[in-house]
């Protein structure tokens, strides 16, 4: 049985290393977007997978943190 997904306001629920599809719900931005965002310079991302097989992730609290750097906005879970 699947898990149900968690609400993009609801941080906690998300776990601590973020695939880009939970970063595209969390940011409300098309997953294509996500992945734009990841070859960006400065961007939290790190690849715990191969050349062949590339396996993004960010850690959400390098999320939380690039979002308040960024653009300037508090993140409260």
């Amino acid at each position: 049985m699947s898990q149900p997904q968690p609400a993009a306001t609801d941080l906690n629920s998300f776990p601590p290393l973020l695939k880009m599809d939970e970063v595209a719900r969390i940011l409300r931005v098309e997953r294509k977007y996500a992945y734009e965002l990841a070859r960006r310079t400065g961007f939290p991302v790190i690849n715990i997978g191969s050349d062949k097989r590339p396996m993004l992730r960010v850690p959400k609290i390098s999320l939380v943190n690039w979002i308040e750097q960024e653009y300037g906005v508090k993140v409260t879970a």
